[in-house]
Parts: C-alpha cells; structure tokens; sequence
C-alpha cells in the first residue's frame, strides 16, 4: 500500500473504528495506528502530511 493510500484510509476511518494499536518511535513518542480496525499488514499513522509505518509484528 502506498503513503498516499495509507493516508486516504486513515482520512476516512473514523477513531472508533480505527486500529489503535501503540508503538514508541525512536523519539520515545506514543502514537497509534490509525488505519481500519482488522487489517492485517502494516500499521500506520500520520505526521503532519507523511505517513509514520511499523511492522504488524512488533511485540
């Protein structure tokens, strides 16, 4: 899936029915998925205009 797909889908999936799953980035911030609650590739959220991506199988 591309940046610009990842970000049309969390555009349009509303924060209930959104992922959430949380990972630590490098900088120790908090964030979580924003894509479909389901999917089952990468998880991803926004920052700023780009797309911040980690693996589904990060324990």
């Amino acid at each position: 899936m591309t940046d610009d797909e990842l970000l049309l889908e969390m555009d349009y999936t509303g924060y209930a029915m959104s992922c959430r799953d949380p990972y630590l980035t490098n900088d120790a911030d908090l964030v979580l998925c924003r894509r479909q609650s389901g999917h089952d590739d990468t998880h991803a959220t926004r920052d700023g205009a780009v797309v911040l991506v980690w693996p589904a199988d990060i324990p």
